[in-house]
């Protein structure tokens, strides 16, 4: 994800920040109906050239992909940090539980999770234009 200042420039003196999901781990336990789903995922920030401050905010999403005993469903994450002294890089790290109803327990091991970005219109035009590049 690169999130770029305010206006209509788009080149690298416009970044504000990059950001990267670089490492997740889940477990999923079975409980009377439910798959009990623990995350851990890091994210690698880096501020950019356009950056004033040292504080660094943005969204991120888990989507539990649907099966046949649940609906589809998705949840955002905000994270808000701050960049220590001189430093340009941060990992962030965020431990999540999420509990999901199904009706068998071989349901929760179909269970698919997506992790991503919640992006404005712009940001997701931008990087789709970068990973064709």
């Amino acid at each position: 994800m690169t999130r770029f200042k305010p206006g209509p420039g788009r080149d690298i003196t416009d970044i504000l920040f990059e950001a990267e999901i670089v490492n997740f781990a889940g477990d999923c336990d079975y409980d009377e109906g439910e798959a009990e789903i623990q995350l851990s995922v890091q994210i690698r920030v880096e501020r950019g050239p356009a950056s004033k401050g040292r504080r660094v905010a943005f969204d991120y999403f888990v989507v539990v992909q649907k099966t046949k005993s649940q609906p589809e469903g998705k949840s955002i994450f905000n994270v808000v940090g701050e960049f220590e002294g001189n430093r340009t890089r941060m990992l962030y790290q965020d431990d999540l539980a999420m509990a999901v109803p199904v009706k068998v327990p071989k349901d929760g091991a179909a269970l698919e999770i997506v992790l991503g970005f919640q992006l404005t219109p712009d940001e997701l035009k931008y990087n789709r234009n970068q990973k064709q590049r």
